[in-house]
């Protein structure tokens, strides 16, 4: 199913309003790091190498490229066509270590598999604390085994790589602060909540969080296909969104879903409305941006596809 998409005028003015409203995100900056070996140029973009953040890899060659892949601490990230030039979009994750780090780029041809290795600097970047209480009623969701499947679940859609070519993303809300992502959570002695959401190692805040009213409409952040549309246990109703190239959006705490799986959905078109589903602790969306699996700040992702 093709859904429409929001009016052509307003979809510039949310991608503004999401940039503008973004906290923490530094301002574009020159910050490349060039190498070549043999006929291979390696651009390595390290505006936004911070925890929660994105390095980005570009390559160029006098001859034809094999398959290639960057790697960073263990994390491998495939190249794709960005306007006939091979890009990597490769994530940081929000609990990387501030400080030198080796990017690895894998590249395989006719003489077999090289690793050519870049040096480059994570940045700091600092990210609160904060706890979140709990009603008894949600803290009964944690008990059992539904929630590591669902969990167990959701991974597995976060590891979709479709080869579609994503668009830009924008704010899936109104005029709304985004705030949340990064933030080191507690819940009230109840035990891990983020890492039993997707079962990712770490209790530091997936998405960004919109405090909004019950019914707020929410729409697709970019053009997507739905990969799940329901109840997922800790998240409530929930939608997942194949953006392409690895990149994913997750909406949750939904109070009602008005797509189905395997829906085509174009930039802007409702998804659904918010509410206060699953642990949300207030009428609220959360939303996700996941890059290869790794959870990294929606502002990032956003500023590199626009």
């Amino acid at each position: 199913m093709i859904r429409r998409p929001l009016p052509l005028l307003l979809a510039p003015l949310c991608i503004l309003f999401f940039l503008l409203a973004a906290p923490g995100v530094p301002p574009a900056g020159a910050a490349e790091i060039v190498k070549r070996v043999g006929s291979v140029t390696f651009r390595v973009d390290t505006t936004w190498a911070f925890p929660g953040g994105v390095v980005v890899v570009r390559l160029g060659s006098r001859g034809r490229l094999g398959s290639a892949w960057a790697l960073l601490d263990g994390r491998r990230a495939p190249f794709y066509s960005e306007r006939g030039v091979p890009r990597a979009l490769v994530p940081v994750p929000v609990d990387a270590v501030p400080g030198p780090a080796t990017l690895g780029v894998e590249i395989a041809g006719r003489r077999g598999e090289q690793r050519i290795p870049v040096g480059l600097e994570i940045a700091p970047r600092t990210y609160p604390a904060r706890d979140v209480p709990l009603a008894e009623a949600q803290r009964a969701l944690l008990k059992g085994g539904e929630a590591d499947h669902d969990a167990r679940r959701l991974l597995g859609w976060l590891r979709t790589e479709s080869r579609t070519t994503p668009g830009p993303l924008f704010a899936p809300v109104g005029p709304a602060p985004a705030v949340g992502f990064g933030e080191a959570r507690a819940y009230g002695g109840a035990g891990p909540v983020e890492s039993r959401t997707d079962t990712v190692h770490g209790e530091y805040h997936r998405g960004v969080d919109y405090v909004v009213p019950p019914g707020t409409e929410v729409r697709a952040p970019g053009a997507a296909t739905v990969l799940f549309a329901g109840p997922l246990g800790l998240s409530g109703e929930t939608v997942v969104l194949d953006h392409g190239q690895g990149i994913l959006s997750v909406l949750m705490h939904l109070s009602r879903v008005e797509v189905n799986v395997g829906d085509t959905v174009a930039r802007g078109v409702r998804v659904g409305l918010s509410g206060d589903t699953g642990l949300a602790p207030e009428p609220m969306l959360q939303w996700r941006v996941y890059l290869h699996g790794v959870a990294v700040d929606p502002a990032v992702i956003g500023l590199q596809l626009g």
